[in-house]
């Protein structure tokens, strides 16, 4: 009779190690792409007091054109 308790024992423990779960995480071999299509729209609003604009174009007629 122990000899039957030993062995439903170590049976019982081969059948706990027997059914653990196996986790197992892979790469993929290529790469991920992420496609991104991104419009960006640029406004530049540009505001000269009359100091500023009267220098501007006093250096602007001064310089000799292309």
């Amino acid at each position: 009779m122990k000899h039957l308790a030993t062995l439903l024992f170590a049976n019982f423990c081969l059948f706990l190690t027997a059914c653990t779960p196996k986790i197992q995480l892979e790469t993929p071999e290529e790469g991920i792409t992420i496609n991104m299509h991104v419009v960006v729209d640029h406004r530049i609003a540009v505001q000269m007091d009359e100091k500023s604009r009267a220098v501007i174009q006093i250096t602007d007629q001064n310089e000799p054109q292309k």
